[in-house]
């Protein structure tokens, strides 16, 4: 009996908290919301949106304060942003202090393309394109040269067919296997597509020519050329040699200046 009282019991009080709940989210939806939180996730402390550039991309943002909870769509707040190009993922909902929370995370550039006959682009860690920015430009690794890539705007990522035949995929790759190492991530500063369609790297310090040739053995070219640079190059001065050429399996050929 005592068992059966309490199962009682307990399903009068989730009843009650149930109502309680609807209750409270019927009042609440009467009200208009108190404010909107942004929040961006940056790769630093700027990047390629900020709070006045998201208000505008949120819908009837200037009379939202108007809008009552009941009415306000969060799913279509999510759509918006999700169009907009330098956008990874968002993230919108209200709070039960009716406050609208948007969080936003920014897409993380690694590679800047240098089009010769088309517009530049980004491409992010995941092989995503997208455009450039007027109001933010990262630090991230440089391809340029002869790479002419016909842009297609229904085709997003580097692995779409689009681009079977075009060195992205090479220049993505590579720029992968330079960020993996540390030091070279901070020497390295550009990918060169030279006219033979091979590859050159440009070094932040010291001035010379990395040759660095197709992606064939393209970890171990990494490999020998980070060995040089600490055994050879940090003792004998970083502008000593005036090419670098690692196009032969397991060598390391210098020319002198």
């Amino acid at each position: 009996m005592k068992k059966i009282v309490h199962i009682a019991l307990f399903i009068l009080f989730a009843v009650a908290v149930t109502g309680l709940m609807g209750f409270i989210y019927v009042e609440q939806g009467k009200h208009p919301i108190k404010e909107v939180v942004i929040t961006i996730g940056h790769d630093g402390e700027k990047g390629f949106l900020n709070k006045e550039i998201v208000s505008k991309m949120i819908p009837d943002y200037d009379s939202i304060s108007n809008i009552k909870l009941s009415q306000l769509q969060t799913s279509d707040i999510e759509s918006e942003l999700s169009k907009n190009p330098f956008v990874e993922r968002s993230d919108a909902y209200v709070n039960i202090d009716r406050q609208l929370i948007i969080n936003i995370e920014e897409k993380q550039a690694v590679l800047r393309v240098f089009n010769r006959n088309q517009p530049g682009f980004y491409v992010d860690q995941q092989g995503n394109i997208f455009p450039l920015n007027d109001n933010f430009t990262p630090r991230v690794m440089i391809a340029n040269g002869y790479i002419d890539i016909k842009s297609n705007h229904n085709e997003k990522s580097i692995y779409d067919s689009a681009y079977d035949k075009t060195c992205l995929v090479d220049l993505f790759k590579l720029t992968e296997m330079i960020n993996q190492n540390k030091f070279l991530k901070a020497q390295i500063s550009e990918i060169y597509v030279n006219s033979k369609g091979e590859y050159d790297l440009i070094p932040q310090l010291g001035n010379h020519l990395i040759r660095f040739g197709t992606m064939e053995n393209a970890q171990l070219k990494l490999k020998n050329l980070d060995i040089f640079y600490k055994k050879a190059l940090m003792g004998e001065g970083w502008d000593k040699y005036e090419t670098i050429n690692l196009k032969y399996k397991n060598q390391v050929v210098c020319k002198r200046k």
